[in-house]
């Protein structure tokens, strides 16, 4: 190997950055944060050091060998296994997103609405090629592990609308002095090529800089040892009105732009489980097979001792001893500490629950009745993803208007997703967290039956709500019912051998017309009571 990638491989090493996720030359960094260089690397070494936790589990020391037994070494990962919960919890039902008229609705225009459905089934269509709800959980768990995650978002005429989501040890970003929201820069790092051979590597830098509202792009390619190879894209501006990348952080507290790891505050709890699950294994393993121990016996015959079921031993006593009476015994271990461990195990593994406010089903399953006790137990993780979405909505928010304004200034780059023009008009996009919790539908029901009993909800609002009918269905389905009610009432006059089923004073002259001879139409009028909802 050449001396100059051996003296670039020392220098990576030093600083702890040639890892298995992430492997960027110090020089391609340094020339891009500033003098910052150093806090970065040792940012960048520690993420990777959570994501070798959630990969291989956090580490834990052995005890009780001296090099002739092989202690158990099993990894539970309940870091990651709380991360993908926490994640699917969160995303497994998507958020809706919807792109709304701005301002008064009443005074829309009908170009307007038509403007608005065109952004509608656009947004929808770019977001379904890019497999976007299975890839929105994959970057929450990137999110939960690195403390941040970038959506950036691409606009070629080749490959169309694409967005991939970055891990953070992918990227480094500036935000605007006194007020975050706005990205000025944003720098992201693609292994294109891996290699051991630092000169067959190929890494790709994207850039973006936001310089007096112009944003402007640069694409090059370098080796492993950040040789620059070919200049892609020239450092050239952009139609884009903002750099066209979205960066989720998680948690963190007032000032914090970087976010914080989750696997940080689950380790701990991590390490223990696994080091005292180990340990009642090995526990487990010894009394299976316990040690033996001989009193007056010849050396030579132990060697011989068969440890097969069912063996028979001929004891030799050691003829140098006097009154030997040769014996063999069990050091069997005691197993009494089997209930306190199990405790002290529960105990570590709801600390580690109660991190990330995930409840533990294995515990509380007995006494889930109802929808709505299963909505009480998972209430703090409830919570926990309502306050993340607090973050995720603005930036969803961001990233489709992202899509929007790219499609204006792009239109060749969308025609493969529709073959309308997207007209300006004033929007606002909503996002709606959903959360995959059951309601307690039979409870909801009879509440909303109380409603319409009170009119306090019309009837055609809950067959809408409970039966998934339209407008048009509901009108049909209650002029049905007005006419079966009437024919009910009839046929029970008939019963009784009333031969006037109306009121003193009407008609029972068959040659004139009745209300019998009233289309259906005209049987049914809506009410107040099925059009209104207090």
């Amino acid at each position: 190997m050449a001396s100059e990638e051996a003296k670039v491989i020392e220098a990576e090493n030093s600083t702890e950055v040639l890892t298995a996720f992430n492997r960027i030359p110090y020089a391609l960094i340094n020339a891009e944060v500033s003098g910052a260089a150093k806090d970065t690397l040792d940012e960048l070494t520690q993420i990777c050091k959570y994501y070798k936790v959630y990969k291989k589990g956090a580490s834990f020391t052995v005890e009780g060998t001296n090099g002739d037994y092989v202690p158990a070494k099993l990894n539970y990962k309940m870091a990651a296994s709380l991360i993908n919960k926490e994640a699917r919890f969160l995303f497994a039902e998507p958020p809706d997103i919807t792109v709304e008229p701005k301002g008064d609705v009443g005074k829309i225009t009908e170009d307007a609405k038509n403007a608005l459905t065109v952004m509608n089934d656009l947004v929808k269509t770019i977001l379904d090629k890019n497999n976007f709800e299975e890839a929105l959980i994959k970057a929450a768990k990137d999110c939960f592990i690195g403390k941040r995650v970038a959506g950036l978002v691409n606009f070629n005429e080749d490959d169309g609308v694409t967005i991939t989501f970055l891990p953070s040890t992918q990227f480094i970003y500036d935000t605007k002095v006194g007020n975050p929201n706005i990205i000025t820069k944003f720098v992201c790092f693609i292994i294109v090529k891996d290699s051991i051979t630092l000169s067959e590597k190929r890494i790709f830098k994207k850039k973006f800089e936001l310089v007096d509202d112009v944003v402007y792009l640069e694409e090059v390619l370098y080796d492993g040892a950040g040789k620059e190879l070919e200049v892609v894209t020239e450092y050239q501006e952009t139609l884009m009105p903002m750099i066209p990348v979205s960066i989720f952080i998680n948690d963190g507290l007032s000032g914090e732009d970087k976010g914080e790891s989750e696997i940080e505050i689950l380790q701990d709890d991590e390490s223990w489980y696994s080091k005292l699950s180990n340990a009642d294994i090995d526990a487990q393993r010894k009394s299976m097979n316990p040690t033996k121990y001989t009193v007056d016996m010849e050396s030579n015959s132990t060697k011989s001792l068969s440890t097969a079921a069912g063996a028979f031993w001929d004891l030799g006593s050691d003829q140098n001893l006097d009154n030997a009476h040769p014996q063999v015994g069990l050091l069997e271990p005691s197993m009494n500490y089997s209930a306190s461990l199990d405790t002290t195990l529960k105990r570590v593994k709801k600390s580690a629950y109660n991190q990330v406010d995930m409840p533990d089903i294995e515990e509380v399953q007995a006494t889930i009745t109802s929808g709505k006790a299963l909505k009480a137990i998972y209430w703090p993780l409830i919570v926990r993803c309502k306050e993340k979405m607090k973050m995720w909505g603005p930036q969803l928010r961001n990233m489709v208007d992202i899509i929007i304004q790219g499609a204006m200034v792009y239109p060749n780059c969308i025609e493969k997703y529709t073959n309308d023009v997207i007209s300006p008009v004033a929007y606002e996009i909503s996002i709606v967290g959903n959360l995959p919790i059951p309601e307690d539908e039979i409870e909801e029901k009879n509440m909303d039956l109380a409603e319409v009993e009170y009119k306090t909800m019309s009837r055609k609002s809950y067959m809408k709500k409970w039966r998934g009918l339209t407008d048009d269905e509901v009108q049909e389905e209650l002029k049905q019912i007005a006419l079966e009610r009437q024919m009910l009432e009839e046929s029970s006059f008939a019963a009784s051998g009333d031969t006037e089923p109306y009121p003193s004073g009407g008609t029972g002259n068959q040659d004139e017309p009745t209300d019998e001879d009233e289309p259906i139409d005209e049987l049914y009028e809506p009410t107040d009571d099925d059009d209104n909802m207090i």
